[in-house]
């Protein structure tokens, strides 16, 4: 089965990106001959069955299509499983495949209705967590049951981590957190406020970033202390494991999530989660693991009374915590994940498929030499119509 996979993204660091990577590496393994287009990105070298068309706000839609259309000429693709909800109003109708999937890996806001203009054109759709695919559902009412699929992200943790086994300070308490330090979603400004509060409650403790991005140079300004503060940056590997590893619970202060990789892998090595309610795979998992790990979205104040309840947790209560944290782990076996991806793709390909709306070509002279700058201001110009 011939597999096209698009993404605004692929090199970059996320766990949606890391995904995408290990499909790379793994999709052969289970009948999926895979190709892959990354949208905004320059070339990396070292993907062979990736290609990156390199948009930028400059870019035109009549270019971006140029190097859309010309990124993988000779491959025909079974199906398409776009891993983005952008795109598809400018660049649908070169999609190559006969039947399409769309992968919701988060709840970005507005999703209820970009998922009901997504899908008419879709023939099937993978979410990541219940809460997904149930906007799916929503968004696509009459599609029988079999066109959707809810799949656990695969990690990939190494054979030496024995969760609970490594040493822990005894007097300290260790908050980690791993990803993009950026303020779009991710919000890790909060951190600031966040240690401000901690260190209010005088209470011992240490935080810890693994990860890069615009903030990070901000951050590091205002948490100067580092016996308080360690930036690690970018780590891969057993260097990544050992360090989160060494947590006791990993922070989230996004202002929304799918189920975020770097929370599974977490558990994975016994390291608990605080979460915001945004009502997502990711406090699902927290809730589960403790209902006092879930705070009140952007409350950095209820956070902090968390965390400072939770160095006061019994022994047995974390114990009990990190137990279920390794136990919701245990489902995301990176061979099941390929397995079923494989068996709903193979599905959606060959079954009677539901109607899906006809794609055509909409972008013509003079509407095409518009670049995507000038239709972000556009959309800037009509929200603040709308606000008047």
């Amino acid at each position: 089965m011939k597999v096209l996979h698009l993404n605004t993204q692929f090199a970059a660091m996320g766990g949606v990106e890391a995904v995408l990577r290990f499909q790379h590496e793994s999709d052969h393994l289970h009948g999926m001959d895979s190709r892959f287009v990354s949208m905004w990105e320059p070339a990396h070298p070292g993907f062979p069955h990736a290609r990156f068309l390199g948009y930028e706000r400059s870019t035109s839609i009549r270019e971006a299509r140029r190097r859309m259309a010309a990124a993988w000429p000779g491959f025909h693709p079974d199906i398409s499983l776009h891993h983005t909800v952008w795109g598809q109003p400018y660049l649908l109708d070169l999609d190559p495949a006969p039947r399409r999937v769309l992968m919701l890996h988060s709840d970005v806001p507005g999703l209820e209705n970009l998922a009901a203009r997504r899908l008419a054109s879709m023939h099937g759709a993978i979410g990541v967590s219940d809460v997904l695919v149930q906007r799916a559902r929503t968004a696509a009412p009459h599609w029988p049951n079999d066109r959707f699929l809810r799949i656990d992200y695969p990690v990939h943790p190494p054979a030496w981590l024995q969760p609970g086994a490594l040493p822990r300070p005894a007097t300290e308490l260790v908050l980690g957190f791993a990803g993009r330090l950026e303020s779009a979603q991710k919000r890790v400004e909060r951190f600031i406020d966040l240690s401000r509060r901690l260190s209010q409650a005088q209470l011992p403790w240490r935080m810890e970033f693994v990860g890069d991005g615009s903030l990070r140079p901000q951050l590091e300004a205002a948490l100067p202390d580092r016996q308080r503060h360690r930036f690690h940056g970018r780590l891969g590997g057993d260097d990544y494991w050992r360090v989160v590893a060494s947590w006791d619970a990993i922070v989230f202060t996004s202002d929304f999530e799918g189920t975020p990789i770097s929370l599974i892998e977490a558990i994975t090595a016994g390291v608990v989660p605080f979460h915001p309610a945004v009502g997502c795979g990711g406090d699902a998992y927290a809730r589960h693991i403790d209902p006092d790990l879930v705070y009140p979205a952007a409350d950095i104040e209820g956070l902090a009374d968390r965390i400072g309840a939770f160095a006061k947790w019994s022994p047995g209560r974390r114990e009990q915590a990190r137990s279920r944290a390794r136990d919701l782990a245990s489902r995301h076996d990176p061979r099941r994940y390929l397995q079923r991806i494989a068996g709903f793709l193979g599905h959606i390909a060959q079954a009677p498929s539901p109607h899906a709306a006809p794609v055509t070509r909409r972008w013509f002279f003079p509407m095409d030499r518009l670049r995507f700058g000038d239709f972000e201001r556009i959309a800037q110009w009509t929200a603040r119509l709308r606000r008047r």
